[in-house]
């Protein structure tokens, strides 16, 4: 009765005679052991007999595991011979990953192969010339595993894209080949990951060039803004009012605003201003966009003590405009602050029913915006 062998264990205990009778006689798991153990005791017989031996077996999967033991054994002939000829597109896979593997710079025939299979082959063909492209591969070759970005097959662009990022000779800028994946690409885990390598390959410099593409999938542009926040990236105001003009709506607005370097809100003092009177006039902002805006624009007042400019004494008189409208609006209706200010304090029991009602005695009644408006009319009079 036959033995059959269970592990690579029980085969790599065998002889090489033994072996070599395995290899031809032996069920495919144990055809595949015995070749990984011959190749690994760099037996010399086995070695010349090796190409015969893959060209004859008959099993697909047992051919693959032998292209790899023929690229170690340095058969790189038999490994482009098994690229171009084999019938199962997963050994010419496999085959053409060892040959961009092993093929030196200079090798025409490997690397023509390379490129034509880059160029017109089926994507698991593509890929697994990408798989084993080596860094200094000639440019050619990279320039088409940069064409592949935008192929059809997810897995070969992400393949490219990887491959390009990491290792290869980029024929266009880093942030032009990943907004031409990320526009492509339909999960946001996946684009995360890309403008990771990006970072990787280009820096900060590389996501704000990224954001300041017009071609840019307008669904990215929010994960461009984190992905410089995972960063720790911080900005100058000249970068970041350029961001806010490009995505003004307030859901970006928020964390755009947070990339400005804490200590670079004076020459932004006008902008921050504009925001702060926007907001409170109509109460479009978060709760979080809203502190955000205050706590930046007192820096900002604290930082940049020059004249007021013509457009910030607009804004001065339009917020004091806003407040004094307030203050009327709650003069005459006694509901007014439970409706508007329902959550802050309540008015004091003082209050005597037969004394018009005075809004601003109250110190929390537009305290903020009061307080702005103290430090703008100091700066005016300075």
């Amino acid at each position: 009765m036959k033995h059959t062998f269970a592990s690579f264990a029980e085969v790599k205990r065998l002889d090489a005679d033994a072996l070599k009778s395995l290899l031809v006689a032996g069920e495919p798991p144990e055809r595949v052991w015995a070749a990984w153990e011959l190749g690994l005791r760099h037996d010399r017989a086995f070695a010349r007999e090796l190409p015969a031996t893959a060209a004859e077996e008959p099993h697909a999967g047992v051919r693959r595991h032998l292209v790899v033991v023929l690229a170690g054994a340095g058969e790189i002939r038999s490994v482009l011979t098994m690229a171009v000829h084999d019938p199962d597109d997963r050994v010419r896979a496999t085959a053409l990953q060892y040959v961009a593997r092993l093929a030196q710079p200079g090798d025409a025939e490997a690397n023509d192969l390379l490129g034509r299979t880059l160029a017109g082959g089926t994507p698991p063909l593509r890929l697994g010339c990408i798989a084993g492209l080596r860094a200094d591969a000639p440019v050619r070759l990279w320039n088409a595993v940069d064409a592949c970005v935008s192929d059809p097959d997810r897995a070969l662009r992400w393949a490219a894209y990887e491959a390009v990022m990491r290792h290869g000779a980029v024929a266009r800028s880093a942030p032009d080949l990943a907004r031409v994946f990320l526009n492509l690409e339909p999960e946001r885990s996946t684009r995360q990951d890309a403008l990771e390598l990006l970072h990787e390959r280009a820096g900060a410099a590389g996501l704000l060039t990224l954001l300041d593409d017009v071609a840019l999938d307008a669904r990215v542009v929010s994960e461009v803004v984190e992905a410089l926040h995972e960063h720790d990236v911080r900005l100058e105001w000249v970068d970041v009012e350029r961001l806010l003009a490009r995505f003004p709506d307030a859901e970006r607005l928020h964390r755009v605003l947070q990339l400005l370097v804490v200590g670079g809100e004076g020459p932004a003092r006008a902008a921050l201003l504009r925001l702060f009177v926007a907001d409170r006039v109509g109460r479009d902002q978060s709760w979080a966009m809203r502190q955000e805006i205050r706590a930046r624009l007192r820096r900002a007042l604290d930082d940049n003590r020059g004249p007021l400019d013509k457009s910030e004494r607009a804004l001065r008189w339009a917020l004091s405009d806003f407040v004094d409208k307030l203050a009327a609006a709650a003069r005459v209706d006694p509901e007014f602050f439970d409706e508007t200010y329902d959550a802050d304090p309540e008015l004091p029991c003082t209050a005597r029913a037969d004394q018009p009602l005075d809004p601003l005695s109250f110190s929390w009644f537009c305290e903020e915006e009061r307080e702005i408006l103290a430090r703008l009319a100091a700066l005016e009079v300075h």
